[in-house]
């Protein structure tokens, strides 16, 4: 007699889905519904580790790499008609290719649908829909008119999912070489996105781990925060004294040497106790050399100078969301640490490529993955996958 796999007695199939990996315990319970159901009631392996998602060049599509285990595994779910903006968890934020926004579920087939782009609601202009594929602005003004296309390869994205209550921030905005004019967010449960004004440029954007808050670093190095925890739109908390100017920077370590063609950048980032970080990242090109610098805020007079962190304690900073996670060496979070993998998250540069790595900023070292370097990858972005 044939036993159905859908016929395996519940106590059998739950120690068997005690025993898979992460990504096995995903992808099993969507066999039928009595696996499903089975696995609502099994408490998976417990993983904390941070995964990376890939983006190969050839087939376009999506691939997951654990590195505890050094294994890269292939998305069963076909992806390659979207582009990765941001992630909270295993919920990525994604465009397709006729400007539609989505929040999918990368390991089931789970999707919310995103209220339109030009649902926007500007104080100066709006966004127009023009064909599938493109969007145009539009002024308020009487009688001017805007030619203004607004390209895909420019939309940038944060995103905060709180699967439990349902809840969702998610956050765009346009960015290219000289500017970012177009700014917005929106919550679960509304139809339109409120514009987010950007007066002097932005240089990085971070959401909070709980999605109350929005900090914004502008080009004139001043931190903007907003407190999204309302029913409508925002309330602008800033302090004068968060500011960010470049002449308040202390000198770099005197054994820091640059070469010619060293590359800087800086973003902003986040602790869990809600303290706000200045991350100066330098990279040359011909010692492959990266290093990086945090930096906060001293308080008192706005002319102090930032004052260098030499360490993060148990906390491991994740720069692709901006945030620090608790971190254990045991769960496979390095503690005291930085996950990187490229510079350009925000502002769109034509010459870029992703240099994954996690730097200790004790010992001032790297770690790279060997294992990813036979890979041909256009992207790559660390996330939680629970």
């Amino acid at each position: 007699m044939v036993t159905l796999w859908s016929e395996i007695p519940m106590d059998i199939l739950r120690s068997v889905f005690e025993r898979l990996s992460f990504v096995d315990f995903h992808r099993a319970k969507i066999v039928c519904s009595n696996w499903y159901s089975c696995s609502k009631q099994t408490l998976p392996r417990k993983n904390t580790s941070p995964w990376l998602i890939l983006f190969p060049e050839e087939d376009g599509n999506c691939a997951l790499y654990n590195p505890e285990e050094a294994r890269v595994y292939k998305t069963k779910r076909d992806l390659s008609r979207f582009r990765f903006l941001a992630n909270s968890g295993k919920w990525f934020l994604v465009l397709d290719s006729k400007f539609n926004l989505y929040i999918i579920d990368l390991f089931s087939e789970k999707n919310i649908d995103l209220p339109p782009l030009e649902s926007f609601k500007g104080n100066k202009y709006n966004l127009k829909r023009v064909g599938d594929k493109k969007i145009k602005e539009v002024r308020l003004e009487i009688g001017y008119t805007s030619f203004v296309i607004l390209k895909a390869k420019y939309l940038r994205g944060l995103l905060w999912v709180d699967e439990k209550k349902e809840e969702y921030v998610v956050v765009w905005y346009f960015s290219d070489k000289y500017k970012i004019d177009y700014s917005a967010f929106c919550k679960n449960g509304e139809d339109h996105y409120h514009e987010i004004p950007t007066y002097f440029g932005i240089s990085d954007m971070v959401l909070t781990s709980y999605g109350d808050s929005l900090y914004i670093l502008n080009t004139s190095d001043y931190i903007e925060k907003l407190d999204l925890s309302g029913q409508e739109g925002f309330k602008d908390v800033s302090k004068n004294e968060a500011i960010f100017l470049r002449f308040r920077l202390p000198g770099l370590p005197r054994d820091f040497k640059f070469t010619y063609d060293a590359k800087g950048s800086n973003s902003i980032a986040v602790t869990s106790s809600g303290e706000v970080l200045l991350v100066m990242n330098i990279f040359s090109e011909s010692t492959r050399r990266r290093i990086f610098f945090l930096y906060k805020d001293p308080g008192g007079s706005i002319y102090n100078k930032l004052v260098e962190v030499d360490s993060l304690g148990n906390e491991a900073l994740l720069l692709d969301l901006g945030i620090t996670v608790p971190a254990d060496g045991d769960l496979g979070i390095e503690p005291n640490s930085i996950y990187f993998t490229r510079h350009d998250r925000v502002r769109y540069q034509k010459r870029s490529c992703p240099d994954i790595c996690v730097f200790n900023l004790e010992t001032k070292t790297l770690r790279r993955f060997p294992g990813l370097s036979n890979l041909k990858l256009t992207d790559a972005r660390w996330f939680l996958p629970s």
